[in-house]
C-alpha cells in the first residue's frame, strides 16, 4: 500500500483519538447533510475495520465525523471504490453493521443501533457498485422486514430473480408444514446448492433428494438443508447465482451463505410469539376433491392445523470486548386429520389423529475481540427437527422423522499488515432418520380385538427403526492480500484451502418383519406355555367369506424379515483456490481456480472461473461485465449407502402351527449396484451490464449454464449391464452420469440508490424480472431415469423428438416480475412491506397414454398442460410502543395472497389429465413480542 501523506496521517491519528472517546455519536450536522451527503464525492476505501472506514469517509466526503467508540466495535466494511453521493457512501459502509442514521426536524444526523430502534432501509442488493454481478446481500434490517412466514432461509429467497420455488412448494393441501422450501438456482437440481453458514457447509448429503413420503421399508424422506434455521438468528444473507469465486465450490446451481448475528454491545433481549392456524387460512381446493380433503387422512392433506413459533434472545457484552449471544427457537405445527380415509368415515365414523411438526433452534455465540488485530469467535448450534405421521385406518403405525442436528464452529479473523486471514474449524452432525411406533407389520382378519379394520382386513404396525447420519470435521484458510501495484495495475489476491472429514451410516436399528395369512386358532399359548401376543390374536373373526368368518382367534403364518444392519464409509476431501482481481484503468478481470478432491469418487477436479467488468465511460456509471465458470457439483451418500441393503431381507418364512419354528427364509438379492461416478459439473457463460441513471441501479444480466455429467438413475438392463452376479438382482437400479441441463436466464433488477422521501415517511425497494428458458432437463438421481437414458422418440407438440429434449417439468415458470417496497413512517413507529409477484402462465408436460405412428413404430405422445399467470400480493405491517429507553412492544402481521387469488401450482399426476393442486389462498400471521 502507498505511504499515507504527512497531513492524513495526521488527521487520522486525531480521528482515532475522537474514536477512543466514548462520550461521542456520530454527528452530521444538517448542512453538511444538505451538501456533502447529496453531492457526488469520489472515494478510495478498501474492506477495513468500519472505524477506519469513517475516517477515510470523513476525509474524502469533507464530513466532520466524530462517534461512540462501542457502536463501531467489531464492525468491518466492504470495499467502496468510485463516485458516490455521500448518503449511498454511508449506507454502504454501514450496510449489515446494524447501524443506521436519522435525521431529526433539525436536519440533525445521528448514528444509532437498529436493535431496539425503529428499522433502517436496506437496499435490497447492497454489494459494491463495482463488484461483479452475481452477488446478492439480504441484510439484518431486510430480513426483519419481509413477511417471515415459517422464517426459514429459502422463502425468503423469493424475492430473488434467479431463484426458482418447487411447484407445490405452496400448496394450499399442505399449510401446516414448516420444513424449508426448496429451490433452484438457474435451473439446477434443488440439492446441488451449497447451504454455508458462519463458512461452514450446512448441506444434507445423505439422501436429499429422497421421495417425500415417509412410510417406506427402507429409506427416510430427505431434505436438502442440514439444519432448518431460523432467520432470527441471522445477520445476512447472501445468495451467490452467478460467477461465483473460486473460493466457493461443491455446487452446480448456487451458493447461499448465512452468516449469524454478533452480540450487541450492551444489553438486550428479546421474547415473542408468532402464529397462524387453519381458521386464518383460505384454502383452494379443487371441486371434485372438497369433500375429501375436508376429511382427510392423508399426511399430504391438511383442512386443520396450528402453527406457533415462539422466539427468545439475550444478548451483550461481558466486557468491552467480549460478549455472549444466545437465542431459542420453537416451532410447533399440530395438524388434525381423520383416521380413517374419507369414503370410510360413513362406516367406521369420524375419529381423529394428530399430526405434528417440530423444529428447535439452540443456539449460542460467543465473540472476543484480542487485540486490534486479532477477532475470535465462537458458537454452537443445535436444530433438531421431528416430523410425526400417522396411517390412515392403521393402528401402531405412527412414525417420527428426525431431521436436523448439532454444529460447532469456531473462527479466527487476523488482519495483518499486509492483509486478512481468516480461519474456520468446525465440527457437525445432521440426521435423516425414523423412529417407528412398531417394528413389525400385520396384516389380520378383521376381529372383535381388532375391530378398526375396513371390510375384512384389519392391518396394524409399521417398518421399524432406521438411523442415518453424517458427521465429521471441516476446516477453512482464507487469506487476502491487501491491493498491490504489479506491472502496472492493481492486484488483489485471494487463496485458500479446505479440509474435511465425513463419515456416513446407515443403519436397520430394529429387526423389522411384515407378517401376512392369518390361520384359525384357540389359542394363543403354544405348547412350551409361551403366549405370542404380537402375531396371535383372540377374537371372533368377521369375514364375508365364510371361510374365514367365525373363528375363535387367528395367527399370522408368514412373513418377510428384515435384518439388523449398519452400512458406513468415510471421506476425506481437500480443495485449493486462488484468484487475483486485477484492476488495469476502467477494466477489471478476476481470474481464478480451483482445485477439489474426494476419496468418495476418488477424483481430481479442476475449476477454471473468470470474470469480468469494463467502466465503459470512466464514470463508474455504467459497468460492462461477463464471465465463464465451471462449478463441479456434490455427491451424495445414498447413491453408495443403497448398495446391499436390501441383502438384510429374508423372504416367505413360513410356519404352519402356532407351535411351528419359523422356516428360514430365502436371502433376497440385492437391488442396488453402486459404481464410481465422474463429478457432475455445470459451464456458465454471463454477460450483463449495470447502469445508474436518475438515482436508479439498473442491472441486466444473461447466464447460460449447460449441465453434463448429471447422475441419473438407471436398470442395468436398460444400460446393457444385465446381472452376472446371483447376488444381484436382474432389475438391479445403478447410477450414470448420462443426465444433461441447458438452461437460459436473463434478469433485470431496478433498484434505487437513495430512499423517497414523503411526508416523513421513507421508502425503498427493488423491482426484478427473469425469464427462464430450460431446454434440456434431467430427472434427479432418486427419479427412473430408463426412458431418459434410453432417450426413445416420443411426439410432443406435434412434432417427433427424443425424450430428452423435452422441457423441464418444474422449477420453470417462464418469467417472473417481482416488486419489493419498504416505507417506514417514524411518527407511527410503524414499518410497511410489501412483495409484488407476477409469475407468467406456463406449461408442464405430460403423457397422454396414447400414442401415434412414427416411421412404422407406435410412440407414445406427450401434451402440455396450460397453467394460468399467478399475481400475488404479500404484505407485513411493524408496529412499536416505546414503553421505556431502548424497549418496546412490538406486533408484526403479515398477509400472505393479500387478494385471495386462485393459483393453479401443479397437478396431482404426471398425466395432462391429473387433477390440479392450487396454491394457497389469504393468509394471515401474526407476531407479539417485546424488546428490551
Amino acid at each position: 500500500m502507498p505511504k499515507l501523506p504527512k497531513h492524513f496521517r495526521a488527521h487520522r491519528q486525531g480521528a482515532r483519538a475522537l474514536f477512543n472517546a466514548t462520550a461521542f455519536t456520530l454527528l452530521l450536522t444538517g448542512s453538511a447533510f444538505g451538501s456533502s451527503l447529496q453531492q457526488v464525492h469520489a472515494f478510495d476505501i478498501d474492506a477495513q475495520p468500519l472505524a477506519d472506514a469513517l475516517i477515510h469517509f470523513g476525509q474524502q466526503a469533507g464530513i466532520q465525523v466524530s462517534v461512540d467508540s462501542r457502536l463501531l466495535r467489531d464492525k468491518s466494511v466492504l470495499p467502496l471504490h468510485g463516485e458516490y453521493s455521500g448518503s449511498e457512501a454511508l449506507q454502504h459502509l454501514l450496510s449489515g453493521s446494524g447501524l443506521y442514521w436519522l435525521e431529526d426536524e433539525s436536519g440533525l444526523l445521528t448514528l444509532k443501533e437498529a436493535n431496539g430502534a425503529p428499522l433502517a432501509l436496506d437496499n435490497i442488493q447492497i454489494s459494491d457498485h463495482r463488484s461483479l454481478l452475481g452477488e446478492t446481500v439480504i441484510g439484518r434490517n431486510l430480513i426483519e422486514s419481509l413477511p417471515a412466514g415459517n422464517g426459514d432461509i429459502t422463502s425468503l429467497l423469493k424475492i430473488h430473480p434467479n431463484v426458482q420455488f418447487d411447484n407445490k412448494q405452496q400448496s394450499s393441501k399442505t399449510p401446516g408444514e414448516i420444513s424449508p422450501a426448496e429451490i433452484s438456482i438457474n435451473g439446477a437440481k434443488f440439492y446441488q446448492n451449497a447451504f454455508i453458514v458462519d463458512g461452514m457447509n450446512m448441506n444434507n448429503d445423505i439422501d436429499p433428494a429422497q421421495e417425500d413420503t415417509p412410510f417406506r421399508l427402507d429409506s427416510v424422506p430427505g431434505t436438502s438443508q442440514g439444519m432448518a434455521l431460523d432467520t432470527d438468528l441471522l445477520d445476512e444473507i447472501k445468495v451467490l447465482d452467478s460467477n461465483v469465486s473460486a473460493a466457493y465450490g461443491r455446487f452446480n446451481g448456487g451458493v447461499i451463505e448465512a452468516t449469524t448475528r454478533k452480540p450487541s454491545q450492551d444489553f438486550r433481549g428479546k421474547v415473542s410469539s408468532q402464529m397462524t392456524r387453519s381458521s386464518w387460512t383460505k384454502y383452494h381446493i379443487d371441486d371434485s376433491q372438497e369433500e375429501s380433503f375436508e376429511n382427510s387422512s392423508s399426511y399430504d392433506e391438511q383442512p386443520n392445523f396450528k402453527k406457533l413459533t415462539v422466539r427468545t434472545t439475550l444478548e451483550g457484552h461481558l466486557t468491552e470486548d467480549f460478549g455472549i449471544l444466545a437465542d431459542f427457537t420453537s416451532k410447533r405445527s399440530d395438524i388434525t386429520n381423520m383416521f380413517y380415509q374419507a369414503h370410510n368415515v360413513a362406516e367406521m365414523g369420524s375419529e381423529t389423529a394428530d399430526q405434528r411438526r417440530r423444529i428447535d433452534n439452540y443456539f449460542l455465540k460467543g465473540v472476543w475481540k484480542a487485540n486490534e488485530r486479532l477477532n475470535l469467535e465462537g458458537s454452537v448450534t443445535y436444530a433438531p427437527e421431528e416430523n410425526s405421521y400417522f396411517r390412515a385406518g392403521i393402528r401402531g403405525a405412527g412414525v417420527d422423522i428426525e431431521r436436523g442436528g448439532a454444529q460447532i464452529n469456531f473462527k479466527a479473523n487476523w488482519q495483518a499488515d499486509w492483509g486478512r486471514i481468516e480461519q474456520t474449524l468446525g465440527w457437525s452432525e445432521y440426521e435423516l432418520s425414523r423412529d417407528a411406533e412398531s417394528d413389525d407389520y400385520m396384516s389380520w382378519y378383521k376381529s372383535d380385538s381388532k375391530p378398526w379394520g375396513v371390510g375384512n382386513n384389519t392391518l396394524e404396525g409399521e417398518f421399524g427403526d432406521i438411523e442415518q447420519k453424517q458427521s465429521g470435521y471441516q476446516y477453512r484458510l482464507d487469506t487476502q492480500w491487501n491491493p498491490t501495484e504489479l506491472f502496472g495495475a492493481i492486484h488483489k489476491f485471494r487463496a485458500g484451502l479446505e479440509l474435511a472429514d465425513q463419515h456416513v451410516i446407515y443403519e436397520r436399528l430394529s429387526e423389522s418383519s411384515t407378517y401376512v395369512s392369518p390361520r384359525a386358532t384357540s389359542t394363543c399359548t403354544n405348547s412350551q406355555g409361551i403366549t405370542d401376543n404380537l402375531t396371535c390374536a383372540l377374537g371372533t373373526t368377521h369375514h364375508s367369506n365364510a371361510r374365514y368368518d367365525g373363528w375363535d382367534g387367528q395367527f399370522l403364518s408368514t412373513r418377510t424379515r428384515y435384518a439388523t444392519g449398519k452400512f458406513e464409509f468415510s471421506t476425506t476431501s481437500y480443495a485449493l483456490y486462488l484468484e487475483d482481481s486485477i484492476e488495469i484503468n476502467r477494466l477489471t478481470v478476476r481470474p481464478g481456480i480451483r482445485l477439489d478432491d474426494d476419496s468418495y469418487m476418488d477424483k481430481t477436479t479442476l475449476a477454471p472461473r473468470l470474470a469480468i467488468a469494463y467502466d465503459l465511460f470512466g464514470n463508474d456509471n455504467t459497468r460492462l461485465q461477463a464471465g465463464a465458470n465451471r462449478y463441479y457439483g456434490r455427491n451424495i451418500a445414498s447413491w453408495r449407502l443403497k448398495e446391499g441393503r436390501n441383502r438384510l431381507r429374508h423372504n416367505a418364512e413360513t410356519r404352519t402351527t402356532l407351535n411351528s419354528e419359523w422356516t428360514m427364509g430365502n436371502l433376497a438379492t440385492n437391488q442396488v449396484k453402486f459404481n464410481k461416478l465422474d463429478i457432475a459439473y455445470d459451464d456458465e457463460l454471463t454477460f450483463g451490464i449495470n447502469h445508474r441513471w436518475a438515482d436508479f441501479d439498473f442491472g441486466l444480466k444473461y447466464v447460460n449454464r449447460k449441465g453434463r455429467d448429471q447422475v441419473i438413475q438407471v436398470r442395468g438392463t436398460t444400460i446393457g449391464e444385465p446381472s452376472i452376479d446371483p447376488t444381484l438382482a436382474n432389475s438391479y437400479t445403478t447410477w450414470t452420469n448420462d443426465g444433461k441441463s441447458e438452461t437460459d436466464i436473463v434478469t433485470l433488477t431496478v433498484t434505487p440508490l437513495q430512499d423517497f422521501t414523503w411526508l416523513g415517511t421513507r421508502t425503498n425497494g427493488q423491482v426484478a424480472l427473469d425469464w427462464i428458458d430450460s431446454k434440456k432437463s434431467s430427472p434427479t438421481y432418486f427419479e427412473d431415469g430408463d426412458d431418459y437414458w434410453s432417450d426413445p422418440i416420443i411426439q410432443y407438440d406435434g412434432k417427433f423428438i427424443h425424450y430428452s429434449e423435452r422441457p423441464a417439468d418444474n422449477y420453470n415458470r417462464p418469467w417472473t416480475a417481482r416488486l419489493t417496497t419498504m416505507t417506514e413512517i417514524p411518527q407511527w413507529n410503524l414499518s410497511w412491506s410489501n412483495f409484488f409477484r407476477y409469475r407468467a402462465a406456463y406449461s408442464k408436460v405430460g403423457s397422454t397414454g396414447r400414442r401415434a405412428d412414427y416411421q412404422g413404430q407406435e410412440v407414445a405422445v406427450w401434451e402440455e398442460r396450460d397453467y394460468s399467470n399467478a399475481f400475488t400480493w404479500d404484505l407485513r405491517l411493524s408496529w412499536e410502543l416505546p414503553t421505556a429507553r431502548n424497549q418496546a412492544l412490538f406486533v408484526n402481521a403479515d398477509v400472505f395472497n393479500v387478494l385471495d387469488k386462485t393459483i393453479v401450482a401443479d397437478s396431482t399426476s404426471v398425466n395432462v389429465t391429473g387433477i390440479p393442486t392450487y396454491e394457497i389462498g389469504r393468509q394471515f400471521w401474526l407476531e407479539v413480542g417485546y424488546r428490551f
